[in-house]
């Protein structure tokens, strides 16, 4: 009886603790994970990054299952055509026939020699994730990536996906170093959003955080090329303690404009391309250009299969994930959401090849009603080579 007093006690005391903590705020609660890192190291003596299970950090290396794992990603945002994101996703709250075209998407993944998913709303339904592990695919989840999100979804996320097995990596953020945690512009009062230092700040309290949950699974943080470009960024990312690995998104043109050999001159963990590719669009001759988007994806693939961390442990690539899977119609905010844009933009000093120019509505490997470009048979001949 004394017993079971004792646990009832404890746990009011835990749920209390955790009531206080959700409302206290980012910044209190940053001080507060703060200390119970500093009591961590200095109890256990050990870094927070170190994993427990079977998925191990070991060099530039990313091992599981005791062997070098070489992800061969892609990207995966499947918003039904007149869809907007995210509730245009078929991946939330899921009808029996999204489930059938989901599976047709995981089958066609499994067979092209896909291994990885990279989405950007985690995959919780307990059917996707049967199919997850029905066609061996492991994902990138996505823990947090936009300013509004409340924190408790962190904890959420990490504890329903924790122990399945098709979890890899935890991510947080996708591209924050540009975007803020998509809070750029979202304000016109406040242009700049959190801020490059919050959005910092940001990534490093959640990155902590995910540690006290679970240190099973590896944590990354995605950044664009444009930010290697700075030197002052490079003693930014060493000094990220609790992120074990980073993904660095990558568009400028045939080649990864050697950020390879410069991610290797600054920093000793492992690197993935969390996006990359061509869209199959050109702007140039104002028409589809599906030769264009091969042309480029087998040259980026091949040059992520030159430097894979796997088959030579000085490389510094754990693999990468190809942008992406299918077209999306929704992302030209200016058209109608069932009309397929061929509207661009562009970026100084970035952008895919042949015409660097985005054109947002056809990245897909596969359109949005799932009929295979060319590129979708030579990711097929490339992946499987390795």
């Amino acid at each position: 009886m004394k017993k079971s007093k004792f646990f009832f006690q404890l746990l009011l005391c835990i749920l209390l603790a955790l009531v206080i903590f959700v409302a206290m705020g980012r910044h209190k609660q940053e001080r507060v994970i703060n200390f119970f890192h500093r009591c961590t190291q200095h109890f256990f003596h050990r870094e927070t990054s170190s994993l427990t299970g079977n998925i191990k950090i070991v060099g530039r290396q990313l091992i599981v299952d005791g062997k070098p794992f070489i992800m061969r990603g892609v990207c995966y945002n499947p918003v039904r055509k007149g869809g907007t994101h995210p509730s245009g996703l078929i991946t939330v709250n899921p009808t029996a026939e999204d489930l059938v075209a989901i599976e047709k998407d995981f089958q066609m993944m499994h067979d092209a020699g896909i291994n990885t998913v990279r989405t950007y709303e985690p995959l919780l339904d307990p059917h996707i994730l049967d199919l997850l592990t029905k066609y061996q695919l492991h994902t990138i989840v996505p823990v947090l990536n936009y300013y509004l999100a409340p924190f408790e979804k962190v904890t959420s996320i990490v504890t329903r996906l924790r122990n399945h097995p098709s979890t890899l990596i935890w991510e947080v953020g996708n591209e924050w170093n540009t975007n803020f945690f998509y809070s750029k512009n979202a304000d016109p009062a406040h242009s700049e959003g959190l801020g490059f230092h919050e959005s910092l700040s940001l990534v490093k309290q959640t990155s902590r955080y995910i540690k006290l949950l679970d240190t099973t699974h590896p944590t990354s943080t995605v950044v664009t090329r444009v930010a290697l470009k700075n030197d002052t960024i490079w003693p930014t990312l060493r000094h990220f303690k609790a992120i074990d690995l980073f993904g660095v998104n990558i568009y400028r043109g045939l080649d990864f404009d050697h950020r390879l050999e410069q991610w290797a001159s600054h920093m000793t963990k492992p690197l993935y391309i969390g996006e990359f590719g061509a869209d199959a669009f050109n702007t140039t001759t104002n028409a589809q250009d599906v030769a264009a988007q091969e042309v480029a994806v087998r040259s980026l693939v091949t040059e992520l299969l030159n430097n894979l961390s796997a088959l030579n442990p000085n490389h510094v690539l754990i693999g990468g994930c190809i942008f992406e899977w299918n077209d999306e119609w929704w992302k030209d905010l200016k058209s109608a959401p069932d009309v397929h844009s061929t509207a661009g933009l562009t970026e100084p000093d970035e952008g895919p090849y042949p015409d660097y120019v985005f054109n947002e509505e056809w990245w897909g490997i596969v359109d949005i009603d799932r009929n295979p470009r060319p590129t979708y048979q030579t990711v097929k001949e490339l992946y499987s080579k390795k």
